[in-house]
């Protein structure tokens, strides 16, 4: 991390947190920031004075850390960037986008904040600020409850949700000078690059249906399973404690046999399987 890149509000926000020895960081800022940015010199800066603090990446569709359409938790170290971090635990939201999806967004944040299990605790957020944006971090704060919101906004473009909760610590920052802003292409191909980082070692496998606890499945439809078993589809194996294994994709659904040919890095019989909103192709 160099320092001649970081403003000077940034290194005095970090002394300020670091001071109070600990405390959830909820950082929040629209697209193009340097949220991201933010939460590394915070990372770096809480590792040089000897603490260990846990990373949860609450953006689904830009991570830093494991496959998007996931809220993941690390641990950062000092040897590693941000991106080459093994998550150590996933929730599965099952889109790129918090749109429509909001309650997972709160739900997977709060849980692995929960389980971070350190002192300091910085937790990213989705781009997403305005409307929708508004209400979900709305409710986030409320069930985070953090120590300290950190804001990135030029000029005072989060004053909506910075007014309904002033009685938190606010530490309002500038964004990043290196901020530069990325088109909606160069975003979808970083996201499919991460996707197949994430099925590098993959291989299909067929499962009994019945050897599986489907969940997430449409609520109040009664549709053929080969209408909801599509191929392609996103999904995510989960051990019986709802613990996240690894994501999967849908490659066939055997009507006759009522048997599922998945593609995933991990196998797990008997495993709950999460159904997604997201069709992927890898190719």
């Amino acid at each position: 991390m160099n320092a001649f890149h970081v403003p000077r509000d940034w290194r005095e926000a970090a002394g300020c947190i670091e001071r109070a020895q600990r405390g959830r960081i909820l950082v929040l800022g629209a697209s193009d920031r340097g949220k991201s940015t933010f939460c590394a010199y915070l990372a770096w800066y809480l590792l040089r004075r000897g603490h260990r603090p846990a990373y949860v990446d609450a953006d689904v569709g830009q991570k830093d850390i494991g496959p998007p359409a996931t809220i993941s938790l690390g641990y950062p170290d000092l040897n590693r960037s941000l991106e080459t971090l093994p998550p150590a635990a996933l929730y599965f939201v099952g889109a790129v986008t918090p749109l429509a999806h909001l309650l997972p967004m709160v739900v997977g944040t709060r849980k692995l904040a929960e389980q971070a299990g350190r002192p300091f605790v910085i937790i990213n957020t989705s781009g997403l600020v305005a409307d929708v944006g508004e209400i979900l971090k709305t409710f986030q704060i409320d069930a985070l409850q953090p120590d300290w919101i950190v804001t990135l906004e030029r000029g005072r473009e989060l004053e909506a949700i910075v007014a309904a909760h002033r009685h938190f610590p606010l530490l309002r920052l500038s964004p990043s000078p290196l901020a530069q802003s990325k088109s909606p292409e160069v975003r979808r191909r970083r996201r499919l690059a991460a996707f197949r980082h994430h099925f590098r070692q993959a291989r299909p496998w067929r499962i009994p249906v019945s050897e599986l606890i489907l969940q997430r499945l449409p609520v109040g439809e009664k549709r053929p399973w080969g209408e909801i078993l599509t191929p392609n589809r996103l999904c995510a194996l989960a051990d019986r404690r709802q613990r996240v294994l690894s994501l999967a994709l849908i490659r066939n659904y055997d009507a006759d046999g009522h048997r599922l040919t998945l593609y995933s890095p991990v196998r797990e019989n008997g495993a709950v399987l999460q159904l997604g909103d997201l069709h992927l192709t890898l190719d």
